[in-house]
């Protein structure tokens, strides 16, 4: 546990979020969410400790709080679980509003960046999602702490969703140029499907693929591909002989499918894959009667965004991405 000498004392402590009152934690997030912007009809204290509950069963979730005279004032949840990079929590730090907040919101990163240094990962990324009109004020209150902090922004992204029951797929169906093959995720190991997916990425828009080192981006695919979580039949690849040259990633959601990440090798842009496979895997969800679907691209990726848009996907919403690397 540890101290931030500030002008008002504020005792800072950093466990593992198991390891905390978790009913004490829960009152003290959802009295202040429904008390801004984030107040939400659906929201109830016993909502948010299931929610608290279910994610302390991780071991890497760690939560940092700070208290004034006992009483918690703000807190800051962070995930250390993948090799090079961690995470903190969407919309956090959640703080209450007292007349320093920005102080406690400013203490509680900084002792998070120190923690993530002292564990030996080398980058400590933030996500603001969902980005919505009625959070802008929200959002710049955000940005300043984040930005205050030596953060900078690495990315903005569209969260698209498509409806594929009323979906109206393009009437031909577009084709894979000739010598090009389908072939399930389940018949390509993850070391043959390493090499093409670094480079589509590397060579791609995505901007906070782009934002992080070599290393950093292979914890990324291996995260992305990991072989123990379950895939959706909608999960193509396109092979040139035994080469993978592009991918379409499906995993299940509770509420339809996630499609993503998606890509090309260099070599084969322009050649009408991206739009075959994602075709192809429309084609799947629907036949497997999958409603909804959800994908994210980053902004900047205008041909991206534009066949996606062609395929009935819409912006629900933006997100944005704020980074620290340990120098």
């Amino acid at each position: 546990s540890m101290v931030c000498e500030c002008d008002i004392m504020v005792k800072i402590t950093i466990n593992k979020l198991k390891e905390v009152d978790l009913d004490k934690l829960s009152k003290f997030t959802y009295d202040v969410r429904q008390s801004s912007s984030f107040r939400s009809n659906e929201r109830s204290i016993v909502t948010v400790e299931n929610a608290l509950k279910k994610i302390a069963e991780d071991e890497n979730q760690i939560v940092i709080n700070a208290s004034t005279g006992g009483e918690i004032v703000g807190t800051l949840g962070v995930f250390t679980g993948l090799p090079h990079l961690a995470f903190i929590n969407s919309w956090h730090p959640i703080v209450k509003h007292v007349n320093k907040k920005d102080v406690i919101a400013q203490s509680l990163i900084q002792e998070c960046k120190e923690y993530i240094e002292e564990a030996g990962l080398g980058r400590l990324e933030a996500t603001l999602a969902p980005i919505t009109e009625l959070l802008s004020e929200t959002q710049d209150e955000y940005r300043s702490w984040y930005e205050n902090s030596g953060f900078h922004l690495a990315s903005k992204e569209a969260f698209m969703r498509a409806d594929l029951e009323s979906l109206s797929l393009p009437s031909a169906t577009p084709s894979l140029p000739d010598g090009l093959k389908f072939e399930e995720i389940e018949n390509i190991k993850n070391k043959e499907l390493e090499g093409p997916f670094l480079k589509s990425f590397r060579h791609g828009k995505d901007r906070l693929f782009l934002d992080m080192t070599a290393p950093q981006q292979v914890t990324t695919f291996s995260y992305w591909l990991d072989r123990k979580k379950p895939f959706h039949r909608g999960s193509i690849l396109v092979m040139k002989n035994s080469k993978v040259v592009g991918f379409s990633i499906v995993r299940p959601k509770p509420e339809g499918v996630e499609i993503g990440p998606v890509g090309v090798v260099p070599e084969y842009w322009r050649k009408g894959i991206m739009k075959a496979a994602l075709h192809e895997t429309i084609n799947r969800l629907r036949e497997d009667k999958v409603r909804f679907a959800q994908l994210e691209a980053d902004l900047d990726n205008t041909p991206a965004m534009i066949l996606y848009k062609m395929y009935g996907f819409e912006q629900v919403h933006t997100q944005e991405y704020y980074a620290w690397r340990v120098e």
